[in-house]
């Protein structure tokens, strides 16, 4: 299969969704697994807190969380793509907040079946007040927060934002720039 291929594969599967076939999730998330796992890694590295789940843990709770969803719409690939690593932040945000809530038992580790877990200190605070941060920023543009999570949070570079944001290069570098000096005050 050609990119070309694969691209109107993908708007085929994105409109057929937007149109209520739920089945087309499914093919949807089978076609584009091994970038959502890439986004997944790129997600639990920056989480940098002792995870429970590994990037396909993540990946599926992903597409439990997109299959909830009534009102998910993506332009295009890298739109869902872009949307996919934010639905990976607020699972992993949930996790933390549960985890860090001594209702739940928030002292206890919770454990799964899958390997590969990434264990790495926990900064549960920071993700927290970035959180905070990014939803203060959403209600300043929420231009800036894609920008933000496309760039962050998705590891996209600056033509792939622009392409899931369907706005210039120029223009995400602009946003970019604006986001990071807003949230540098904001966590300062």
């Amino acid at each position: 299969m050609t990119v070309d291929t694969d691209i109107k594969q993908i708007t085929v599967l994105l409109n057929a969704y937007a149109d209520g076939e739920n089945s087309a999730l499914d093919s949807l998330i089978g076609a584009l697994y091994q970038q959502l796992c890439q986004s997944a890694q790129i997600q639990l590295n920056k989480a940098n807190h002792n995870a429970t789940l590994n990037s396909h843990d993540l990946v599926h709770e992903v597409y439990l969380k997109l299959k909830k969803s009534d009102n998910f719409s993506a332009n295009n690939r890298s739109h869902f793509l872009a949307l996919s690593a934010t639905a990976m932040r607020q699972v992993i945000l949930d996790r933390i907040k549960a985890k860090s809530s001594q209702k739940r038992g928030g002292h206890l580790f919770a454990t799964t079946l899958g390997d590969n877990k990434a264990q790495v200190e926990d900064n549960v605070q920071e993700i927290i007040m970035i959180n905070e941060s990014l939803q203060e920023l959403r209600n300043i543009d929420a231009k800036l927060t894609d920008t933000v999570e496309c760039r962050y949070f998705a590891g996209y570079d600056t033509e792939q934002t622009a392409e899931a944001l369907n706005v210039s290069p120029r223009t995400v570098r602009r946003y970019w720039t604006t986001a990071k000096n807003i949230l540098q005050r904001k966590l300062s």
